[in-house]
C-alpha cells in the first residue's frame, strides 16, 4: 500500500483554539508564577498551628507539570500556593522551602530515558503548539542535585513515588527526583518528612500505585498476584495489603509529631484524565486504495475466524468483534478504528493443511468506543517501525490501550485504595481531615451520578456529578483538558498552575470545615493555565 492516509480526530478537543503568547504575556506569566499574598487579607487558623507546614506526596505535590519538573511549575505547586496563603495576617504560617530544581524547562519524564545516553538530546517541558494542536517539547536539562539546605525543606513531593516507596529506605537509589535531596543513600522519604517536624501537613499519595499500570495499558503485573514485582517494576498494580500498611505507617509517622494535624487527599479518577481521553478510538482517515489494500491484508485473518466458528472453536459473537475491515473516509462518521492487540480475547487454533498442522490466530480486533487509547499513541499511529503503519498493518500493542476490562481493574483498585485512605483518616481522632478530590473531577468532566457510581466514586462525588462538562468558579468555566481554559497541563495528567490553585482552595475548604479555621480562598486569576509555543 502507498501509506497515504490521514490521522484525524485525535486531538479534536482543541480545534478552534486561538490563543497566542506575546512578549508582554510571557512577562506577565513570570509575574504570575510568583504571586504574592494579598497583604490586606487576614484569617484565623482555628485549632491548627501553621508555623511549620510539611507536604509529602508524588508529582502532584512536587509541582511537576507539562511532563517535567521545572522552576515555574514548582513555584506553582499546590503546597507552595497554600503556604503563601497561610502567611496572611492572623494565620501565622511560616516559611516554606522546596527542593528547587533551578531549571527553566526541566527534564521531560515522557520523552527522556534515565540515565540519559551520552550525546542524547535532553527534552524539557511541553508547550502547546496550536498548529497541531498538541504538545511540543522544549530543550531540557538533566536532573541536578539540590544545592540548598536539605534540613530546611518543607516539600517532600517526589515524582513517581508510590505509597509503598515513601516508606522504603534507600529509595533515592531508584528515583533521581528523590536522590537529589535525599538525606543519605539509605534514607526514606517519610523519615525526612517527619524530621521536618511539621505542625501541619498534607499527604497526597496513591496515584502512582495505579497509574504506572494504567499508563502501561494494563500490561504490567498485578501486585495481588505477584507482590515481588513491586520492587523492580513500576508498572505493577500495588498490592492492597502493602498499600494499607504503608499508608497507615505514613499517617502514623506524620502524627508522631506532637499535636500535628493534617489533610489527606484521595486519589483522583485516573481514567478521566485527558491522557486517556484525547485520542479517538477511530482516528484513521483512508482513501479507497488504502482501504482496499488493508482489507486484503487482513482477509486471511478474517477467514481464520470464520473457520474457527465453523469448527466450534470460537463463538460467532467474538468472531464478529474481532473481524477487521476498513472503509474509505467520506465524513467524520466513517473514520476508521485502529487495529489493536487484546490479551483477553480467546486463544484460537485452526488447521492450516491436511497433515494436521495448526496455527494460532493473533488476538487482534478493531478498537471500539469502550477502549481508551493512551495519549502517546498519537505520536505512533501511522508510523512505520518496520512492519507497516502502526495501528493498521502493525497492530497497536496492549501497552497503548486500556480495554474495558482493564479500566474496571483500574477503577476497582482506585476505589479500594480511596476507601482505605478514608478509613485510615477516620481512625485519627480528628487530627487528620479527608479531602475527597473526586467531586471536583466528577463535576468538571461532566459525569452523571450513575457514571460516578459505576466508577466507584464516593456519595459526595456522585452528588457533584451534574452531567455538564466544566467547573464554574467565579463565573469562569474551567475545562478538564489543556485548552486555554483548562486546568490540566500539556502532559494530560498533572494540573497546571490554575489546577494547582483549585486544589489548594479545596484543601483550604476542608481546613476551614474541619478545624474551625477561617482562611480566605485563593484568588485564581493570577494563575496561568497553559503556555503556548511561539
Amino acid at each position: 500500500m502507498n501509506q497515504k492516509y490521514i490521522l484525524s480526530g485525535m486531538l479534536g478537543l482543541f480545534i478552534g483554539l486561538t490563543a497566542c503568547d506575546t512578549e508582554d504575556e510571557l512577562i506577565q506569566e513570570r509575574l504570575d508564577d510568583n504571586p504574592s499574598p494579598n497583604a490586606e487579607l487576614s484569617g484565623d487558623p482555628g485549632s491548627v498551628d501553621f508555623s511549620k507546614y510539611v507536604a509529602i506526596g508524588n508529582s502532584l505535590t512536587a509541582g511537576l507539570m507539562d511532563a517535567a519538573l521545572y522552576t515555574s511549575g514548582q513555584q506553582n505547586s499546590f503546597p507552595n500556593i497554600l503556604a503563601q496563603q497561610f502567611q496572611i495576617e492572623g494565620v501565622d504560617g511560616g516559611e516554606f522551602n522546596q527542593p528547587d530544581i533551578n531549571s527553566a524547562n526541566g527534564y521531560n519524564i515522557s520523552l527522556n530515558e534515565f540515565p540519559p545516553q551520552d550525546g542524547a538530546t535532553i527534552f524539557g517541558r511541553f508547550l502547546l503548539d496550536l498548529s497541531i494542536p498538541g504538545p511540543v517539547a522544549t530543550q531540557g536539562e538533566v536532573i541536578a542535585p539540590y544545592s540548598g539546605d536539605i534540613a530546611q525543606l518543607n516539600n517532600f513531593g517526589v515524582p513517581g513515588m508510590r505509597v509503598i516507596d515513601a516508606v522504603a529506605p534507600g529509595y533515592g537509589q531508584f528515583n533521581p527526583f528523590y536522590a537529589r535531596f535525599a538525606a543519605s543513600s539509605s534514607s526514606a522519604v517519610i523519615q525526612q518528612a517527619v524530621a521536618a517536624q511539621g505542625s501541619f501537613f498534607t499527604v497526597w499519595l496513591g496515584g502512582n500505585d495505579v497509574i504506572g499500570w494504567s499508563n502501561a495499558g494494563g500490561s504490567g503485573p498485578d501486585g495481588e498476584v505477584d507482590p515481588a514485582a513491586q520492587a523492580t517494576d513500576p508498572t505493577t498494580l500495588t498490592n492492597i495489603t502493602n498499600f494499607t500498611e504503608a499508608y497507615t505507617a505514613i499517617i502514623n509517622a506524620m502524627l508522631s509529631v506532637p499535636n500535628a494535624q493534617g489533610v489527606a487527599i484521595t486519589i483522583p479518577p485516573i481514567t478521566l484524565l485527558p491522557y486517556y481521553r484525547l485520542v479517538s478510538y477511530s482516528p484513521i482517515s483512508l482513501d479507497q486504495p488504502n482501504a482496499d489494500a488493508l482489507n486484503a491484508g487482513y482477509q486471511d485473518y478474517n477467514n481464520g475466524l470464520d473457520l474457527a466458528v465453523s469448527m466450534g472453536n470460537l463463538s460467532a459473537e467474538e468472531a464478529a468483534r474481532r473481524k477487521i475491515s476498513f472503509t474509505p473516509t467520506t465524513s467524520v462518521e466513517t473514520l476508521n478504528a485502529i487495529v489493536m492487540v487484546d490479551k483477553d480475547l480467546s486463544e484460537v487454533t485452526i488447521p492450516i493443511d491436511a497433515e494436521g498442522n495448526t496455527t494460532t490466530l493473533p488476538k487482534l480486533r478493531p478498537s471500539t468506543p469502550t477502549d481508551l487509547l493512551l495519549f502517546p499513541l498519537a505520536n505512533r499511529l501511522g508510523q512505520d517501525f518496520g512492519k507497516g503503519p502502526y495501528g493498521l498493518q502493525d497492530p497497536a500493542t496492549d501497552a497503548f490501550v486500556l480495554t474495558l476490562n482493564e479500566q474496571i481493574t483500574v477503577n476497582t483498585r482506585l476505589a479500594t485504595f480511596n476507601a482505605i485512605i478514608a478509613q485510615i483518616v477516620a481512625s485519627t481522632g480528628g487530627r487528620v481531615a479527608l479531602l475527597d478530590i473526586n467531586p471536583v473531577f466528577a463535576n468538571i468532566t461532566g459525569l452523571t451520578p450513575q457514571q460516578a457510581a459505576q466508577l466507584g466514586m464516593s456519595a459526595e462525588a456522585q452528588a457533584a456529578a451534574d452531567g455538564m462538562q466544566g467547573l464554574v468558579i467565579d463565573g469562569v468555566n474551567y475545562q478538564p483538558d489543556f485548552s486555554p481554559n483548562g486546568i490540566i497541563s500539556t502532559d494530560g495528567v498533572h494540573p497546571n498552575p490554575k489546577g494547582q490553585a483549585i486544589v489548594a482552595n479545596e484543601v483550604i475548604r476542608v481546613i476551614n470545615e474541619s478545624f474551625d479555621a477561617d482562611i480566605p480562598s485563593i484568588n485564581l486569576s493570577p494563575y496561568r493555565t497553559i503556555v503556548v509555543a511561539p
